[in-house]
Order: structure tokens, then sequence, then C-alpha cells
């Protein structure tokens, strides 16, 4: 359980800073995830299901759930919505401004910071 949540930590945290450092690449590389959103609804339904497994190993084990609950919850939006609806979205954060993407990153790497702190 402890694994996976120093997974998910470091991950978040790289993300972040790739978001800080490089917002035009971070938007870049989504923008190459767009074609195929349709076929990632798998991943958050994952990451929300262990999320959840790993709330035990957690001293901030609320956080983890409703990050986790909130995982699975977008994971089925992503299936359930149509495609055009579901490109439309993306598309929309696509199209914000690098300071945007640099604010997102520094939340990224908070909640990153959050889960590696939380793990007991």
């Amino acid at each position: 359980m402890n694994v996976f949540l120093y997974i998910i930590s470091i991950f978040w945290i790289s993300i972040g800073i790739f978001a800080v450092t490089t917002p035009l690449k971070l938007k870049t590389l989504y923008a190459g995830l767009v074609k195929h959103v349709k076929a990632l609804f798998i991943l958050p339904i994952i990451v929300g299901v262990l999320l959840l497994w790993a709330m035990p190993a957690s001293s901030l084990s609320g956080l983890i759930m409703i990050i986790g609950i909130l995982a699975i919850i977008k994971g089925l939006f992503i299936l359930i919505l149509p495609i055009n609806l579901t490109r439309a979205s993306i598309n929309y954060f696509l199209i914000r401004s690098d300071r945007w993407w640099r604010i997102y990153g520094i939340f990224i790497i908070l909640m990153g910071l959050a889960v590696g702190w939380s793990i007991t």
C-alpha cells in the first residue's frame, strides 16, 4: 500500500514540476491524448480503486478517499459522456494560458506532497 502512495506522490510531483517548468510541452502531451481519451477511461478508475485500497496506509485517509472517489467518478464520466463533449472539455483546458498551467502545476505538486507526507 505504501509503495503505491509513494509512486503516485512522485508521479504527481513530477507532473507538477513539468507543468511549472514547461507548460507548452505538457499542453502538447495532453493534446496528443485527446485522440485516445475514450480508451484512457480505465486509468482514473484503476488509480481511484488503488487509492481507496491504499487509504489505510495514510494518516490523511479522508483526503486519499476523496481523491480516490473523484478519480473513479472522472473515469466514469469519461466513459459515459459523448466523445465530442469530452474533447470539448479537454480543449477548454488546452487553450488556458501558461500562467494557468503553472498554477495547475503548483496545485499538483502540493497534492503529491500531501500524499507523500501522509504515508505512515
